[in-house]
């Protein structure tokens, strides 16, 4: 049987948040969000998931997911560890995780064929699990065997009440494939008007532009971009500000000439970024399992 996987980035520390945020209760029967994202994955096809963790919360990971999800469903754990990087680097003495892109890397000696790969914190919505689980593994369709593919939300359907966020705005060629990706930080509200900081400047930006959740579905050989991408960061490396996004490997996939095609979606995204934004996620999850959207019991 064919693994159809979906990766799952969760060993970021939640410091916004004020703690482990992957985990976090959100409804009566304690479920999570990743829980919901799992299922979803689970009903769109995927029979594989890879859960990124860092070392300290490992054993909380498999103590949740090792032996609860179906039986059909493979389930593993792969650490994302500050000091795997080449020996030659092993002098720079960073403190916090390198950021996505290193996640993503952290696939390569598990994964060898198409694969999905997510934020653990994020609500995605069933529709965009359906989607990517198409578009990767769906011969019926009008892909090519090495396109790749984002899902892609409007960025007013992206932001928090509590709070500015960083975002991947999204920009596009004539056959309406990704073009390139901008990282925008601190985008808010501001004056009745969406923007974003960069280099102190305020800057307006769409509340119709597509972004990135970091819902990317990858051919395997961008496994092989992201090493080379990850050693370049690292002989450039400054300091702990410094941070190696998925972005900067996309960026290098499509300057490779590589094909991703943008599933656009009107799915309203919600996550907690803030530990405030928990009162709402955990509201509007609650009305989905009272709409039947969802069983009471995930599994």
């Amino acid at each position: 049987m064919q693994k159809k996987t979906l990766a799952i980035m969760a060993a970021g520390f939640g410091s916004r948040f004020g703690g482990l945020k992957q985990l976090f209760s959100m409804t009566s029967r304690n479920y999570s969000i990743l829980d919901f994202s799992i299922y979803d994955a689970i009903q769109a096809g995927f029979n594989s998931i890879v859960i990124i963790v860092n070392e300290n919360t490992l054993n909380q990971f498999q103590q949740k997911y090792a032996t609860t999800l179906p039986k059909h469903i493979s389930v593993s754990f792969v650490i994302q560890k500050i000091d795997s990087i080449p020996t030659k680097f092993k002098f720079i003495n960073r403190k916090k995780p390198w950021g996505t892109g290193q996640a993503l890397l952290m696939l390569k000696e598990l994964v060898n064929d198409k694969f999905a790969i997510i934020n653990a914190d994020d609500f995605y919505g069933k529709g965009a699990f359906k989607l990517m689980y198409e578009s990767l593994f769906n011969n019926n369709n009008n892909n090519k065997k090495n396109d790749n593919f984002l899902i892609g939300y409007q960025l007013d359907k992206t932001l928090s009440q509590n709070g500015s966020v960083s975002r991947g705005e999204c920009f596009f060629s004539v056959n309406n494939n990704l073009s390139h990706i901008v990282e925008r930080k601190q985008i808010a509200t501001r004056s009745n008007h969406t923007s974003y900081l960069e280099k102190d400047s305020i800057k307006a930006i769409q509340n119709d532009s597509i972004v990135s959740m970091n819902f990317w579905g990858f051919n395997s050989e961008i496994l092989d971009i992201a090493e080379r991408e990850f050693n370049q960061f690292l002989e450039y490396y400054k300091n702990d500000d410094s941070e190696f996004y998925i972005t900067k490997v996309v960026e290098a996939a499509l300057n490779d000439k590589k094909t991703f095609k943008i599933i656009k979606t009107n799915s309203q995204w919600f996550g907690i970024t803030y530990k405030e934004d928990a009162k709402m996620v955990s509201k509007h999850l609650e009305s989905l399992i009272n709409k039947r959207c969802y069983p009471e019991i995930l599994w």
